[in-house]
């Protein structure tokens, strides 16, 4: 009875523990800009998103890709891509509230931010185009945290 009793105990302490979570994003990243990334939502690949947008519209979502662009005046939005698109997805910093730094292009990123659509006016379009944005379409991510490896 005694041998059946340190049986237990031993296959008890051998269990191995429930694992944590894994993060949706790798972490550290080498670089992050307004609020720390909160690894809540499922990081959505910005392909996935351009390609299905409406169930995400009006939702705070996180995406990942490719900073294709970054504002050349202030860095008050950059465009985000998937390898090899052509078609990006316009960020603006979430009411001018942190900025971006040109070297981010290329990086990868996740951003986090509610996802919005809503056609630009033509005078919008002109002082986006002057400062070298390219993906103009009628989405958004207003980006409230942004991480960059």
């Amino acid at each position: 009875m005694r041998w059946a009793a340190a049986l237990l105990l031993v296959a008890c302490n051998a269990a191995e523990p429930t694992p944590a979570p894994k993060p949706n994003v790798p972490s550290p990243p080498a670089r992050a800009f307004g609020a720390p990334l909160s690894n809540r939502a499922p990081v959505y690949p910005v392909d996935a998103v351009l390609a299905d947008p409406e169930p995400l519209v009006g939702k705070s979502i996180a995406c990942r890709g490719t900073v294709a662009r970054v504002c050349q005046a202030a860095g008050c939005w950059l465009e985000l891509q998937a390898e090899g698109a052509s078609e990006g997805l316009r960020v603006p910093m979430a009411n001018h509230a942190f900025f971006i730094p040109q070297d981010a292009v290329g990086h990868a990123a996740v951003i986090e931010g509610q996802l919005k659509r809503h056609e630009l006016p033509e005078a919008q379009r002109e002082h986006y185009a002057g400062e070298g944005m390219k993906s103009m379409g009628p989405l958004s991510l207003d980006a409230t945290s942004v991480a960059l490896w």
